[in-house]
C-alpha cells in the first residue's frame, strides 16, 4: 500500500478486500479465503488475524501454519492490536507488534480502537515507525469513522467507516485531493450484497469489506456472499439494481474484535 491520492478509477481491480479473519486457523473460513483468492488473483486481499485480542502469550503452531498458507496463496496478513483510543501505553502495543513479527512473520499490523482526536497523531506515527522498523510493510488503523486531516499519513491506511449498513458515498469522498493514506470501509449487517454500490464505492477506497454477519460479533464467519463480493471487484459488473446510497446514522463505538483463541 502506498500513500497516493485517490482519483476515481474506471477499474475496480485495484480495490481489494480487507477481511477481519477472527476465526481459528482450523476453521473453514481460512481455506475459503485461499480458495476465493485463487479464483480471483487480481483482487488484492488482506486478512487480519487475531489469536487473542492480540498475539496471545505464546506462539500457536496452528496460526504459524495457517498464516503461511495464506501468504503462500498471495494473501497479505496483518496482526491485530488495539490501542484503547490512544490510552494504551505505546510500549505495550509495541511489545505485541514485536511478538507478531517474531512468532508469525506477518506482513503488517492492524491497529484497532484508533483515536480520531487531535493530539494523538504522534502516538500513531510512532507505532507506524515501530512496525516498519521490524521489516513489516503494512499498517492499517481503524478509527471506524472519519478523522481530522492531521491524521492523514500517520498510517498507511485508515478505516474511515465501520458500522452497520453501507456508508454514504459522500463520506467516502472526503479524502479526495489529499496525498492521503489509502482509505477503507467495513460494513456489517448487510443482508444482501448490492454489487452496484460495491462498484461505485470502490472508486473512492483502496479496501472494503461487506458482510451479512451481525453484532455482537460480525467477524466470526465470512459473508455468505463472500465469493460474489470478490468476483464483483474482479469483473467490475453488478447483478443488482443501482440505488441511492443509504444514509447512515451517527457512528456507534465500533465493536471490540473477537479473538479466535481456544
Amino acid at each position: 500500500m502506498t500513500s497516493i491520492s485517490r482519483p476515481a478509477r474506471s477499474s475496480t481491480r485495484s480495490t481489494g478486500v480487507l477481511i477481519p479473519l477472527y476465526t481459528h486457523p482450523t476453521d473453514g473460513s481460512w481455506s475459503e479465503v485461499v480458495r476465493v483468492h485463487a479464483s480471483h488473483p487480481l483482487v488484492p486481499m488482506i486478512a487480519v488475524i487475531n489469536p487473542s485480542n492480540g498475539p496471545g502469550g505464546s506462539q500457536n503452531p496452528e496460526y504459524v501454519t495457517g498464516i503461511m498458507n495464506l501468504q503462500n496463496a498471495g494473501v497479505t496478513t496483518l496482526g491485530y492490536v488495539y490501542t484503547n483510543y490512544g490510552e494504551r501505553s505505546k510500549s505495550s502495543v509495541e511489545s505485541e507488534v514485536s511478538a507478531y513479527k517474531r512468532w508469525y512473520s506477518v506482513n503488517g499490523i492492524m491497529i484497532d480502537e484508533m483515536s480520531n482526536t487531535q493530539g494523538f497523531e504522534s502516538y500513531y506515527s510512532a507505532l507506524n515507525g515501530h512496525v516498519k522498523s521490524l521489516g513489516m510493510t503494512h499498517t492499517v488503523g481503524n478509527p471506524g469513522t472519519v478523522v481530522p486531516a492531521s491524521f492523514i499519513g500517520t498510517l498507511d491506511c485508515l478505516v474511515i467507516y465501520e458500522n452497520s449498513g453501507l456508508p454514504p458515498i459522500s463520506e467516502l469522498q472526503k479524502y479526495r485531493g489529499h496525498a492521503a493514506p489509502n482509505s477503507a470501509y467495513i460494513s456489517y449487517g448487510v443482508p444482501t450484497l448490492d454489487t452496484a454500490f460495491e462498484i461505485a464505492s470502490a472508486a473512492y477506497v483502496r479496501w472494503l469489506y461487506i458482510t451479512d454477519a451481525c453484532l455482537p460479533n460480525p467477524y466470526d464467519t465470512l459473508p455468505s456472499y463472500f465469493s460474489a463480493e470478490v468476483a464483483t471487484l474482479d469483473n467490475g459488473t453488478s447483478t443488482t439494481a443501482s440505488r441511492e446510497p443509504p444514509q447512515s446514522g451517527p457512528h456507534p463505538k465500533a465493536p471490540r474484535a473477537k479473538s479466535a483463541a481456544r
